[in-house]
């Protein structure tokens, strides 16, 4: 791909306050119901291609509506394939093959002006003649296909203007070239009939001409008129098309008398085709920019798998798509690192939490790992919605927990806006709630008492030779001595012929010795916003003897039957551990 926005930063646009976009050649933008998805793509769409702005588009009528957009990845081709005089007006401001360029409109119903970036001075230049031309030149007119709240008057519209009507315009330029030739020598015959310099008029055209002149004489003498009917050139014709809806063997019907889901299939399977032609082609020149609301709106979801393909072959042929989604299914596990986690608190407006690429890069070593972790399919439509996200070590959390939480608080963990993330393992306990914070998303994590043990002090959270830590493994070595449990050289649990490791800390937790210092464990690792299960983990807090399926669903039936206090062995510390997740502060209070 040429050419490519990477940057684009709107202020005082509608919600956009003040707000930052990184963007790639592919990128969602995530994020709850009214967070500025949609005006975010409308200001993109303004940057290339201007309009008049009215007050309902300015958040603050006082102050001026700016967008600024980093045009990056031009080269001499790209340069080449502009008109020459459109080319003079920008190659001097391009530097490393970038261009810097930004429009802005100072009140409601006023005109807009386009400035480029002077790479030496970092100040902008206004309005350089024939600038709009030029950039025009790399981003042809914008796709923009709306969530159709208006399909009915976009389809009314001039047919240039319209989705489908720019949708054609890309996929018949095959047509154009192919068929131009056959079809122009008609088009003369008809210019020759019907316009006025025609050298071949219909003779009924003469005598009425012939006739309003006679009356034209006697009002205003020395002038005369000719009917004249202009005939369109092909490419005309093309950018006028449209299509129509068959069903059976009834009459075809009007793109935009069919209803929302009907109009949706069609403009779909339209990029989808326009997908198919693009694929594998060489791109020179221009840049088409395809923004898309929800394009997995009205979608059964083995359609929003071949839409989100179809957007996926654009981005590679020639398209900067943008797209916004309520649909983990729109973004993979790969396209996560790109997908922006869009958020609206007042009175900062939409905003945009940095790229988990980036967010990873700076804080991982091995971020391929940590971004399937965080982002498989599995649960990125839990954390790219959510306010704040749990991070457990087990299973049966991921079980239990939604029932507890539930039983418990009266409400889903959806409904407090949680997200429950299951990790690959317990050392990615800190790297994981770094990544998390750098995101803008709180985080907390759920772990066995062995944290305390094994990871604590590795990441951080206890310091080196804390006296409980230590006071517990003396107890632990009095059990090994009693030839109840078996240590490493470590001094801590290992799997033994007494059992696995997991056992011996939950004999640890029953020592009414080990007690004080557990419970201080605990509350120093809350404050790192570690939750530290205190009976060992959390099987003997709910009262499993076992790790399976079925004891899984037996207690969860038990939990939403008959309450956590009777479900529950120990009902209290799971009241605990809900209130403390309820309590757990959102990104607003984060930041304050």
């Amino acid at each position: 791909m040429a050419v490519y926005i990477s940057q684009l930063d709107v202020e005082n646009y509608r919600s956009c306050v003040s707000t930052s976009l990184e963007l790639t050649n592919f990128t969602p933008l995530v994020g709850l119901n009214n967070c500025g998805k949609s005006n975010c793509l409308t200001a993109l769409q303004w940057l290339v291609r201007k309009a008049k702005l009215g007050l309902e588009d300015f958040h603050d009528p006082a102050l001026p509506v700016t967008v600024t957009g980093r045009l990056t990845g031009i080269t001499e081709d790209d340069l080449a394939a502009l008109d020459p005089k459109h080319r003079t007006k920008i190659e001097p401001n391009v530097r490393d093959g970038v261009l810097a360029v930004r429009r802005e409109q100072q009140v409601p119903g006023g005109d807009t002006t386009l400035l480029v970036g002077d790479p030496d001075t970092g100040e902008w230049v206004p309005n350089p003649a024939g600038i709009d031309n030029a950039i025009s030149g790399l981003f042809p007119d914008p796709i923009r296909i709306g969530a159709m709240e208006n399909a009915e008057e976009d389809a009314s519209k001039a047919k240039t203007t319209t989705t489908i009507g720019k949708l054609l315009a890309n996929m018949l330029l095959a047509i154009q070239e192919r068929h131009e030739a056959d079809l122009t020598p008609h088009l003369s015959a008809i210019f020759g009939m019907v316009s006025a310099e025609g050298d071949a008029r219909f003779d009924e055209l003469g005598r009425i001409d012939d006739s309003i002149n006679g009356k034209i004489a006697d009002l205003f003498p020395g002038i005369r008129v000719k009917l004249d009917f202009p005939v369109p050139l092909f490419n005309d014709l093309i950018k006028a098309g449209t299509v129509r809806v068959y069903e059976g063997d009834g009459k075809g019907r009007a793109f935009g008398s069919y209803g929302h889901g009907a109009q949706r299939a069609v403009q779909m399977a339209m990029v989808r085709h326009l997908a198919d032609l693009k694929r594998g082609a060489a791109v020179a020149g221009g840049v088409t920019l395809l923004l898309v609301d929800e394009p997995e709106l009205f979608m059964h979801p083995f359609a929003v798998e071949q839409v989100r393909e179809a957007l996926r072959a654009l981005s590679e042929a020639g398209y900067q798509v943008v797209f916004s989604t309520h649909s983990a299914q729109m973004i993979l596990a790969k396209d996560a690192k790109n997908a922006l986690l869009m958020t609206k608190k007042h009175p900062h407006g939409t905003k945009a939490r940095p790229r988990l690429l980036s967010v990873v890069e700076g804080l991982v070593a091995n971020p391929t790992h940590q971004l399937h972790q965080i982002f498989s399919l599995t649960n990125s439509s839990q954390v790219l919605f959510a306010d704040k996200v749990v991070l457990t070590e087990g299973k049966t959390e991921l079980r239990l927990l939604p029932s507890l939480f539930q039983a418990v608080a009266g409400k889903t963990l959806g409904q407090s806006s949680l997200a429950v993330v299951p990790m690959s393992g317990v050392s990615d306990t800190k790297k994981s709630m770094e990544v998390l914070a750098a995101l803008g998303l709180p985080a907390c994590a759920i772990v066995d008492l062995d944290y305390a043990f094994r990871q604590a002090e590795k990441h951080g959270f206890l310091m080196a030779n804390d006296p409980d830590v230590s006071a517990c493994k003396a107890l632990l070595q009095g059990l090994a001595d009693a030839g109840v449990i078996t240590l490493d050289e470590g001094g801590l649990p290992k799997k033994g012929v007494q059992g696995p490791a997991s056992k011996a800390f939950e004999l640890l937790a029953e020592q009414a010795t080990a007690t004080p210092h557990i419970d201080a464990l605990v509350a120093k690792l809350r404050e790192q916003s570690i939750w530290l299960w205190s009976k060992g983990a959390i099987e003997p807090h709910v009262g499993l003897d076992e790790k399976s399926e079925n004891a899984w669903l037996t207690c969860q039936i038990s939990v939403e039957s008959e309450g956590v206090d009777i479900a529950c062995a120990d009902a209290a510390g799971i009241r605990s551990l809900v209130d403390w997740l309820s309590q757990l502060p959102a990104e607003a209070e984060v930041a304050a």
